[in-house]
C-alpha cells in the first residue's frame, strides 16, 4: 500500500515527466530496469532500500524536515490502522506446534466462556499431546504453553508484530487445519518500510 512518503516521491517523478526507468538512470543506478521496478514498487508499497531512498532524496533535493514529517504521518496512519485491526473481535482458537514451523489449528471447546477456562483446557491439550501450544484469545493476547502444559508466557501484540505462531513471510502466517490441510494465510497489518 502506498504511503505518504512514497506518494510524495511519485508526485515528484510525475511532475518531471519521468518514467521509473528514466529516473533510475538519472539517479545513477547501474541496473536501470531493476531499479526502475524498485522505484515503482516503492511508489506502490512504501518499501525501499536505504541506498535507493538516499539517491531519490538527493536527486529531488528533498529536505530532512519534509522526510521526517511524511514519515511521522505514515507512522501515525500505520498505528491507527493497527489499533482498528487489533481491536477487531475474533473467535479465540488454539494452535499446536507439530514441529519447527509447522502448526495445526483447533477450535476451542464450545462450552468455554472465560480465559481461565480456555487456559485450563489448553494446558490439558498441551500436556496430552506433549507439544508446545498457544492459546490465541484475541488479536492482542496470546498464552503460550510448554509441552508439560505449563504456561510459559503471556504476550501482548505490538504494532506490526505477530502475536501468534506463524511461519512464512513476515506479513503472512500459515497454520494447518486439524486434518493438516493448509488454511489461507492471515494478513498482518504491514509496518511502514522506510530505508530498510
Amino acid at each position: 500500500m502506498a504511503t505518504q512518503l512514497s506518494r510524495f516521491f511519485e508526485q515528484q517523478r510525475l511532475a518531471k515527466g519521468l518514467r521509473p526507468g528514466e529516473l533510475a538512470h538519472l539517479i545513477g543506478c547501474s541496473n536501470v530496469p531493476k531499479n526502475g521496478s524498485r522505484i515503482r514498487v516503492f511508489e506502490q508499497t512504501g518499501a525501499i532500500s536505504k541506498e535507493l531512498s538516499e539517491k531519490l532524496i538527493r536527486y529531488f533535493e528533498v529536505d530532512i524536515e519534509t522526510i521526517e514529517r511524511l514519515v511521522e504521518l505514515d507512522r501515525r496512519d500505520f498505528f491507527s490502522k493497527w489499533l482498528v485491526w487489533a481491536n477487531e473481535p475474533v473467535k479465540p482458537y488454539f494452535v499446536i506446534r507439530l514441529m519447527a514451523a509447522v502448526y495445526t489449528h483447533r477450535e476451542l471447546a464450545p462450552d468455554i466462556e472465560t480465559i481461565e477456562e480456555a487456559e485450563q483446557w489448553a494446558a490439558s491439550i498441551a500436556s496430552e499431546t506433549r507439544q508446545r501450544c498457544c492459546l490465541v484469545w484475541n488479536r492482542r493476547l496470546s498464552v503460550w504453553f510448554d509441552a508439560t502444559g505449563a504456561i510459559s508466557a503471556r504476550t501482548e501484540a505490538a504494532p506490526g508484530e505477530p502475536n501468534a505462531p506463524w511461519m512464512g513471510r513476515a506479513e503472512k502466517r500459515f497454520i494447518l487445519n486439524e486434518d493438516l490441510r493448509s488454511q489461507s494465510p492471515v494478513e498482518w497489518p504491514k509496518k511502514p518500510k522506510i530505508g530498510s
